[in-house]
């Protein structure tokens, strides 16, 4: 019962991030675990790069890198390449409740593999590091 209700959620939260104009983003305070679940393609991949494209305490970086695999979906395929942009920060800046919440941005550029969880428009919602040198 409990599963089918977290399912039936996330079917509901990927409906409505679907309904929204291309490149839109909601502001939904929502609990990571359910927007792993709500998303439509996670891809493992291996990080070639990152850079950081804003200034601040809380900014945003920019991530390149290869596909290991698919873990759900069909946007990627192994070996293809990954650009995504993540939300990231200085290690101390506050605590986030946006989703998808920052990354500390120094184990992002350490970091050599990640896990991304994207949204129906490629939008990411959920981000894991892995494996950090």
């Amino acid at each position: 019962m409990r599963r089918s209700l977290a399912l039936l959620c996330a079917l509901a939260l990927s409906a409505f991030a679907a309904a929204l104009p291309a490149g839109a983003t909601a502001n939904i305070d929502m609990d990571d675990n359910l927007a792993r679940a709500a998303a439509t393609d996670v891809v493992v991949f291996n990080v070639l790069k990152v850079r950081p494209i804003s200034r601040g305490e809380v900014a945003t970086c920019r991530v390149f890198g290869r596909a290991i695999r698919a873990e759900r979906g069909a946007r990627f395929k192994p070996r293809q390449s990954v650009r995504l942009t993540v939300p990231c920060a200085d290690q101390g800046a506050e605590a986030s409740d946006a989703t998808p919440k920052w990354i500390d941005r120094q184990a992002l550029l350490r970091s050599a593999h990640g896990r991304a969880f994207l949204g129906r428009n490629g939008v990411l919602i959920a981000y894991e590091l892995y494996d950090l040198n």
